[in-house]
């Protein structure tokens, strides 16, 4: 494990883009059958990781893409936040963060978008910490982490979009 200002650097840049093609590739053999994806990317963080994987599966197929920004307000009594009108009627959706802690935030939009009709919903992350709290199950995952709950994973992006991850 690299250091780097007393942080240990699990992912560098290169590995969260091979961690990210993989999930790609993942998402369009689950979904190579459908016309189209509707993807939630969860804050700015999963939403720039939304955006590579619908460019990296755009190379290989011709499935439509919606990408929906969504933000969480855990203070507020209508906890979920969409950058814009969707439909979601019989379609594939995708939920994409960067780091699944207990879960909940998945669980929030996962049951926000149930009254929507979805053909399915799937999850993924970039790190899964294996402390969900929640019943959701992470479909597609670029790292499964084992942490201590004490311990705390940064995932940091930089000007050019390029993630690297952290463990404190």
């Amino acid at each position: 494990m690299k250091k780097d200002n007393y942080k240990n650097i699990i992912l560098d840049h290169h590995d969260v883009e091979n961690k990210i093609k993989r999930i790609s590739l993942e998402i369009l053999g689950d979904n190579i059958d459908q016309k189209k994806l509707i993807f939630f990317g969860v804050s700015k963080n999963g939403k720039i990781i939304a955006k590579k994987i619908i460019n990296l599966i755009s190379e290989h197929s011709e499935i439509d893409f919606e990408m929906v920004g969504v933000e969480i307000d855990l203070y507020s009594l209508n906890h979920l936040k969409f950058e814009k009108d969707f439909t979601v009627n019989n379609k594939s959706v995708i939920i994409v963060s960067d780091v699944s802690q207990s879960a909940k935030t998945l669980q929030l939009i996962i049951s926000g978008l149930m009254s929507l009709d979805p053909f399915k919903i799937k999850t993924a992350v970039m790190i899964n910490r294996d402390h969900s709290l929640f019943p959701v199950k992470i479909d597609f995952s670029g790292l499964n982490l084992s942490t201590s709950v004490n311990e705390h994973v940064d995932v940091k992006v930089n000007k050019n979009e390029e993630f690297t991850v952290y463990l404190n």
